[in-house]
């Protein structure tokens, strides 16, 4: 069964917004708890989902990098004081 780009862009933002809840999150294992959860919930409700999973994923963790870079002077301090 094949991703249509509503569906596809209904999955991007659902990652977009729980990279941004990370940041409120205490934990890198919430996050990834988190979105563990709405991956699943998205397969069970659309059955089986065949590559575009992989790419969707990719480019999630492609752009949850790129936003960890670009605010690493938020995130640097405090592993340096660690």
């Amino acid at each position: 069964m094949a991703l249509t780009q509503t569906e596809k862009k209904e999955m991007e933002t659902l990652v977009r917004k729980e990279i941004k809840d990370f940041f409120g999150s205490s934990t890198a294992k919430q996050f990834e708890d988190k979105l563990i959860d709405r991956v699943s919930k998205e397969m069970k409700r659309g059955g089986k989902l065949d590559g575009q999973l992989k790419d969707l994923i990719i480019k999630s963790f492609r752009e949850f990098y790129t936003i960890m870079y670009q605010q690493r002077s938020f995130w640097e301090s405090k592993f340096r004081n660690a």
